[in-house]
C-alpha cells in the first residue's frame, strides 16, 4: 500500500511522518528528494544558479537552500520558475522510489507538501491530511526560524485549505498537544493498514 501524506507548510505533516516510520512505514520525503536534486543534480544547480543569482552559493561553492528559499518565495512568478526547474528531476527521483516501493511490496507513505499540487494523490492508494489552525501553524514556523514575512509568502504560495481538504481520504487534526497528535496518527494508519 502507498499512502499519500500531506499538509500546509507547519502543520505537522512531518511530526505525523515520524510516528508512521516508527510503526513501520517506509517514508518517501518530497523534501529529502528536492534537497537531494537541488545539490546533486548538476542541470538543476546551475539552471538554479543561472535564473537566482551567485548570492545562492555560499563560500564553499555550495548551494546555500536557505537564501534561494528566501529569493523563490518573494513573488508567485519566483515561486513558478523554481518549481520549473526541480519538479521534473525530483517527480522522476519519487517514481522511482514509488514503483520500487510496489515492486518490494510494502508499507510506504509519500510525505510530500505538493502531494496534490502535483496531482500525485491520484498515485496513492489512499491520501491523508495534516490539518492545524492558521495560527498554530505560523506559531510552530515563528519557532523553527521563518520570519513573518517568510511564512506569510510561503503560505501564500500554497494551495487553499479546503482544496486539499477535497482530494484527502482522511484528515488528522493538529490543535492539541505532541501527545494528542501522535495517539491520532496511530489510529489513523492502523486503521489504513487494516482496510490495505
Amino acid at each position: 500500500m502507498i499512502i499519500g501524506l500531506t499538509g500546509l507548510i507547519g502543520s505537522g505533516k512531518s511530526e505525523v511522518a515520524a510516528v508512521w516510520e516508527k510503526m513501520g512505514a517506509k517514508i518517501i520525503s518530497g523534501d529529502a528528494i528536492g534537497r537531494e536534486v537541488v545539490e546533486n543534480d548538476s542541470i538543476v544547480f546551475y539552471r538554479l544558479l543561472m535564473e537566482f543569482g551567485p548570492t545562492i552559493i555560499d563560500k564553499n561553492g555550495k548551494l546555500n537552500r536557505k537564501k534561494l528559499g528566501r529569493l523563490a518565495f518573494s513573488s508567485r512568478e519566483k515561486t513558478e520558475l523554481l518549481n520549473s526547474i526541480v519538479h521534473p528531476s525530483l517527480l522522476k527521483r519519487l517514481d522511482a522510489q514509488v514503483a520500487h516501493a510496489k515492486l518490494k511490496d510494502y508499507q510506504a507513505v509519500v510525505d510530500a507538501a505538493l502531494l496534490i499540487y502535483w496531482n500525485y494523490h491520484k498515485k496513492m492508494d489512499r491520501t491523508v491530511l495534516v490539518s492545524s489552525t492558521a495560527r498554530n501553524r505560523h506559531n510552530r514556523l515563528l519557532d523553527q526560524g521563518f520570519s513573518v514575512e517568510e511564512i506569510r509568502r510561503r503560505t501564500k504560495s500554497q494551495l487553499p485549505y479546503s482544496y486539499l481538504r477535497k482530494h484527502a481520504d482522511y484528515v488528522i487534526y493538529n490543535n492539541k498537544d505532541l501527545n494528542s497528535l501522535h495517539k491520532r496518527a496511530q489510529i489513523i494508519y492502523s486503521e489504513l493498514v487494516k482496510r490495505g
